[in-house]
């Protein structure tokens, strides 16, 4: 029995994709998790996965065009199974053109005046398909000259003006009178221009937009002292091994999971007059890339032990840089990171991704004196800012949340227990 391949849903805010190009075609075999296409979507390049198996029988999307969500865009069959063709693209609007244009086979086709009438239709056709400026087309409109008679003298044999009036006076009849000049456009300052926003970019604007207009956003931030968890770090990364890449964003990802299992409240979403606490436990770290910003999600960091983040998060970042994404690689986040300790950033309040309820921005680490036991010392600070949906979250879960994380990162073992 056939079997339809659909638009998949590969980011949570994706409504439609664009095939950029297929790696199997019509009679190639495809097995189950095979990567057949690679589709554009409002996020990332990313990889269409097959989820069943068989041979590829039909293309219904082809490469450059899009689909929405849900939509067929392939077909597959068993060895030997036939499969009707389905409608390409643009195929039902086509046919409804074409049924709606062409004449009923009891019309009649004898008389003058259908006659006369088919010939201007096939005139205005033809008319319409010669390459034309938009002034040349327009006074011959209304002079009733036929470009189709017309030898164009502009770039690629385009008709122009001076077509127009020579075809005209040969005719005879009155020339156009001259258009007048338009007047010039107001010059914009030289230091000045204009750069279209990438479709990562125009989707980061509309969905941080709607999040500020629609999340009542709260801020909380607490200073942690990461000096015990700057020496596990460097412990743990000089065995390299499983632990080679290892970063602080890896060591605030284990303890970001561990600290949302224990206030359950932040791992949650809005949903009506309902809160859903959701069970996995889904990290969403946003990784800046040449074309905007993507939220890659780091998965069941409660449960996985640090080593396998550190994999997790490594195979997202090359994913990121490659600008192929697997087709679950940017779904499914309950909990977002926004990490800038890489750059001389103390703190800052980041936007709620919806539809989760609450974000963590995270600032540099910074040497600074501190008081220990009644001595200044040099001590290592960062300072952390979670931001919250305050429709179903409140401070009180907010500080709790906090203090879970400070504790989890100043005494940093049961990151690795």
């Amino acid at each position: 029995m056939p079997v339809d391949v659909t638009m998949p849903k590969l980011s949570d805010t994706m409504e439609e994709g664009k095939i950029l190009k297929w790696l199997k075609h019509p009679g190639d075999r495809v097995a189950i998790g095979e990567i057949i296409a690679e589709v554009e979507t409002d996020k990332a390049n990313m990889e269409l996965e097959a989820y069943d198996e068989g041979t590829l029988a039909e293309v219904r999307v082809p490469e450059g065009e899009s689909a929405p969500v849900g939509a067929v865009i392939a077909v597959l069959a068993a060895p030997g199974e036939g499969v009707a063709k389905g409608p390409a693209a643009g195929a039902g609007k086509a046919a409804a053109a074409a049924e709606k244009g062409a004449p009923s086979a009891r019309a009649p086709t004898s008389a003058p005046g259908a006659a006369a009438a088919a010939k201007a239709v096939e005139s205005r056709g033809a008319a319409a398909s010669v390459k034309a400026s938009p002034l040349a087309r327009r006074i011959a409109q209304e002079r009733g000259l036929d470009l189709a008679q017309v030898t164009g003298t502009g770039p690629g044999g385009r008709i122009v003006q001076k077509d127009v009036e020579a075809a005209l006076a040969a005719r005879g009849g009155p020339l156009p009178a001259p258009a007048k000049p338009a007047a010039p456009a107001e010059p914009r300052p030289a230091a000045e221009s204009r750069v279209e926003l990438s479709r990562i970019r125009r989707t980061t604007a509309k969905r941080m937009g709607e999040s500020k207009r629609e999340i009542p956003h709260f801020y909380a931030s607490s200073e942690i002292a990461m000096d015990e968890a700057a020496r596990l770090k460097e412990a743990l990364a000089a065995l390299e091994g499983e632990y080679e890449g290892l970063t602080y964003t890896h060591v605030v990802l284990k303890a970001v999971g561990l600290a949302l299992t224990r206030v359950p409240e932040l791992n949650a979403s809005y949903d009506g007059d309902a809160m859903v606490l959701h069970q996995a436990v889904n990290v969403g770290v946003a990784t800046a890339v040449d074309d905007g910003l993507v939220v890659p999600v780091v998965r069941h960091c409660d449960r996985e032990p640090l080593a396998a983040i550190v994999r997790q998060a490594r195979g997202l970042l090359g994913r990121a840089r490659s600008g192929r994404f697997a087709s679950d690689d940017l779904t499914g986040a309950t909990f977002t990171l926004s990490n800038l300790g890489m750059l001389p950033v103390t703190e800052f309040a980041a936007v709620i991704n919806p539809p989760q309820a609450a974000i963590l921005a995270v600032g540099t680490i910074r040497e600074t004196p501190v008081v220990r036991d009644g001595q200044i010392v040099p001590g290592r600070r960062m300072t952390v800012t979670v931001s919250c949906d305050h429709r179903i979250i409140d401070g009180v879960l907010a500080g709790r949340f906090l203090r879970e994380l400070k504790g989890l990162l100043e005494n940093p073992l049961a990151l690795v227990l």
